[in-house]
Formats: C-alpha cells, structure tokens, sequence
C-alpha cells in the first residue's frame, strides 16, 4: 500500500532533519513524502532542499494556521494510507511503515489504525497506549495524530479538518469519524513515535480557548458536555464567568 506522510512546519530548524530522517530512512519505499511550510524565516527550508530528492511535494506559503496547512496538504496526497509527523516528531524505527502496511492487509475491514506514542516532555519520556478506548473515552480525551494511519477514503469521504477549531480541528475529526461515520477504528500494540508535547495546543495563552472548543465538540455527542457548555455559554452572557 502507498503510505503518504505530512509534515507541516514553520520555523522548525531545532527539530527537522530528525523529524525528515525518519521518513526518508524507513525500509517502506512506497512512500509518499509531502511538506508544508508557513514560509519560514530560519534555516528550515535549506535542510528541507538537503532532502529534496527525497521528498515528493514541498509547499512553502503563508498560512492561517496548522489545520489550514494539513488541509493544503490533504490534497495532494496520492496514498491509500495517511499520517500526519509534526516536524518535532520522529517514528520510533525505520520498520514502522512496513508494519503498518501489514496491520492493514490483516486486517483489511480496518479503516484507523492506531498504536502507541512516547510524549516527550522536560527531557523526560512516557509511553502512551491508546488500549482501551471506548465511547466514553473520547469525552475528554482523544488519540493524538501522531499515533493514527487512516485510509485516505475516510477522508474522501469525511472532508478536511474545520479550521473553525484552530486548536482541537484534528480532535473534531477523529471524533465525526468515530461517532457520525462509525469508522472501524483498529488498535496495534505497536510504537509508532516519538512526538513532543510543546507545541501549539500546549500553549498556556490558549488555555481557555483550548477548553472552551473541546467542550464544544464534546457536546455534539455526550449530552453532559452539551449541558455544561450551556451554561457556561449563558455565564458568559451574562457576565458572570471568568
């Protein structure tokens, strides 16, 4: 199966050619490459044209935001398989593709697969496992993109990310595609990589906005969610939230 990666990056010189080299080394050769970068201002686009034979589509324009650039990439992916691999992330070894090219012939019915990540944070690393998820599971939680290989049919046929949710747009996906379009969704207890948990969404500026948009797609399927951002919509007109 043709897998097609994404890497969407703005000034990421510290992190880059890590993140490329853990593409371009994999042992899957039937691979599909794209980057997007936000016109950055560093050194990120001289080591993107270091492995520029290596990579099948670069883009490099202004953008409004993370999920407008996935979404720019979105279309030009030519993949049956497609992954997202922030350019502070790297996969865990060169196998993972082919592992995962396997896990979908195995199980052919399977239109998400999802595996393990290892969150780095403070110089420190902790294995997440996506074992157990369940209905209840995605109220306040969620599976990171990093850990996700999804059929490009499902985004045929779901559409791209709502850019209305600059901060959770992957989240509202995942979430349509596991309650509206009741995707198959298949676990593999595998590591697929290692991802940082600095970036946009962990900003502390965009705490309240983080809450507030998660409560928000929370509440078009878990009626508690609905209940309390009503109120706190209603706190808010009157005056009363802080």
């Amino acid at each position: 199966m043709k897998i097609s990666i994404i890497t969407v990056c703005k000034n990421a010189e510290p992190h880059l050619e890590q993140s490329i080299k853990s593409v371009v080394d994999q042992s899957h050769r039937n691979l599909q490459y794209i980057i997007v970068d936000g016109k950055s201002t560093d050194l990120t686009l001289n080591i993107i044209k270091k492995y520029s034979s290596k990579i099948d589509t670069v883009i490099s324009e202004r953008d409004s935001g993370i999920y407008n650039a996935m979404n720019k990439a979105l279309r030009y992916v030519k993949g049956d398989i497609v992954h997202f691999l922030n350019s502070d992330d790297r996969f865990f070894d060169n196998e993972i593709l082919i592992d995962i090219d396997n896990e979908f012939k195995t199980n052919p019915n399977a239109e998400v697969i999802y595996g393990n990540v290892i969150i780095r944070t403070d110089d420190k690393e902790k294995l997440i496992k996506y074992d157990r998820i369940e209905k209840k599971y995605f109220y306040k939680n969620t599976i990171c993109h990093q850990a996700l290989f999804i059929k490009k049919n499902l985004y045929d046929l779901i559409g791209s990310f709502d850019e209305n949710f600059p901060i959770h747009a992957d989240v509202d996906w995942l979430m349509k595609a596991y309650f509206k379009y009741n995707a198959k969704f298949h676990y593999f207890d595998r590591n697929i990589c290692h991802y940082s948990s600095e970036g946009f969404s962990s900003n502390p500026i965009y705490a309240e906005k983080h809450k507030y948009d998660r409560q928000e797609i929370s509440s078009k399927y878990f009626l508690e969610a609905k209940v309390k951002l009503s109120i706190k919509r209603f706190l808010i007109k009157m005056g009363l939230y802080n």
